[in-house]
């Protein structure tokens, strides 16, 4: 069953590629077999109406929903020459990593159906890891398709603290969203890629966990939370006016916003929220107050959540996360060098 991206997990991206002439089947995806989605796309000819005139647009199609709810709605606009993927061929591409020892987690859509994603766990190749030997965190491979142009077709490594269903989407930097997928290689191939991908995934979610443990073996000064909330937002202080019998007045000096302020808190209550107190009083809990008021603060509106703030790649709520997370990592570096209790091995890059 479909699912919102709402839910325990959240994710989505897009593709696109020129192609000189599409084949039948792609401008008629509907024809082709669904498994997980009871929807896909067809493309239709893009026409004007007006006044006095109306008539084809030249060079444009539309990208439309076909089935589901909602159905017929236009997803994007796009030239003739983009080529569409559709839902069942992204479930094609999914079959590959099944077919070579994935199991099918979950799945879902943003925008209305503009994104797509499917989440898979490798038992065999992606194993559960033990952050400080007592708190597990689990590795996902999503991968992400949209019909909008908004993301390239991926496959990402997601870590999730099932404790409190956490989510850390691990990117490299602002462009990097994972490994690319070629769909128009051969089943053959693309089983091969499949393989070398996972290992690779599987690599970097043991350098990432390196990287939890050095978090949880780096100690914090609790009364340092607030200016790290501070500048992990860049809040900034200004003069604020409020209204005093009827007059705006200005403050006697600057002051943070009230937007600010309820931020801070919300930040605070994640710190300390019960789900987080067996994690003791370092980086790890910090990197885990951050990442549990992005995921579940009520302070994030769930419209936000609904176009994948905090999970997809281009997201707000994930370049947030991993903002904190190379901070408090720059952080755990520095203190590792005379931090007794942590062996790194050298694969932290």
């Amino acid at each position: 069953k479909e699912i919102s991206m709402s839910n325990l997990l959240d994710n989505p991206t897009s593709f696109g590629t020129s192609f000189d002439g599409l084949p039948e089947f792609i401008k008629h995806p509907i024809q082709t077999v669904k498994r997980l989605f009871d929807w896909d796309v067809v493309e239709q000819e893009l026409t004007t109406f007006g006044p006095h005139a109306y008539g084809d647009v030249k060079g444009y199609k539309a990208i439309v929903r076909s089935g589901g709810d909602p159905a017929d709605r236009i997803l994007h606009v796009a030239p003739k020459s983009y080529q569409v993927i559709t839902n069942a061929q992204f479930e094609e591409i999914a079959d590959d990593y099944i077919n070579i020892g994935c199991e099918h987690v979950a799945h879902g859509t943003f925008n209305n159906g503009r994104q797509l994603w499917i989440q898979l766990q490798c038992p065999e190749m992606l194993k559960q890891w033990m952050v400080g030997g007592m708190d597990k965190v689990k590795a996902y491979l999503t991968l992400f398709t949209s019909h909008d142009t908004s993301l390239l077709l991926k496959g990402l490594l997601m870590m999730l603290r099932p404790f409190c269903q956490n989510q850390f989407t691990m990117i490299r930097g602002a462009q990097d969203t994972g490994f690319s997928i070629k769909h128009t290689k051969s089943a053959e191939s693309r089983i091969c890629d499949a393989r070398e991908q996972i290992a690779t995934l599987g690599d970097l979610a043991r350098q990432t966990v390196e990287s939890f443990d050095l978090l949880n073996a780096t100690p914090i000064n609790i009364n340092e939370n607030r200016q790290f909330f501070i500048d992990l937002f860049e809040m900034k202080k200004a003069i604020r006016h409020s209204m005093v019998n009827g007059e705006k007045l200005p403050s006697f000096q600057p002051e943070y916003s009230g937007k600010a302020l309820n931020t801070l808190k919300a930040l605070e209550n994640a710190y300390q929220h019960p789900v987080q107190s067996n994690l003791g009083h370092n980086a790890w809990r910090l990197l885990n107050a951050v990442t549990y008021y992005v995921d579940h603060s009520d302070h994030i509106s769930k419209n936000r959540r609904d176009k994948g703030y905090h999970i997809l790649p281009t997201g707000g709520g994930t370049k947030l996360k991993f903002k904190a997370y190379k901070k408090l990592l720059d952080k755990a570096r520095y203190d590792s060098v005379i931090n007794a209790d942590w062996q790194p091995s050298g694969v932290i890059g």
